[in-house]
């Protein structure tokens, strides 16, 4: 299970934002950007979570677009919560999670052909 997803890209930071976007939100992921290339995706509530625990669905990560010098742009997805509001196992499923929406990513930006490799 991972803590993070890195993936290197190609296009625009407004182009790899809209992939993002396109491929999480029918997820259920919400997002909010602090600015074009850094923000939150979020999916359930905190409350929930801590509420009914792993029954509840909260999933909360960072999300990084950082355009490289070769025209390239690398996506990172990290943890911005523990997941301990939904208990121990709470912390296993977020992490879980992670590892899928890696994967949705990674088949987005294929699909896209845009994909250039897993980033370093």
């Amino acid at each position: 299970m991972a803590n993070s997803v890195s993936l290197r890209v190609s296009g625009a930071l407004d182009q790899v934002r809209a992939v993002v976007e396109a491929a999480l939100q029918p997820e259920g992921f919400r997002f909010t950007w602090e600015h074009a290339g850094q923000g939150i995706v979020e999916k359930g509530t905190r409350t929930k979570a801590m509420l009914l625990g792993v029954f509840a669905t909260h999933y909360k990560y960072h999300v990084l677009l950082r355009p490289q010098p070769d025209g390239t742009v690398v996506v990172e997805l990290g943890l911005a919560t523990t997941g301990l509001s939904g208990g121990a196992a709470g912390a296993v499923k977020l992490r879980r999670k992670l590892d899928e929406v890696g994967r949705i990513l990674t088949t987005a930006f294929q699909s896209s052909g845009s994909l250039v490799s897993p980033a370093q």
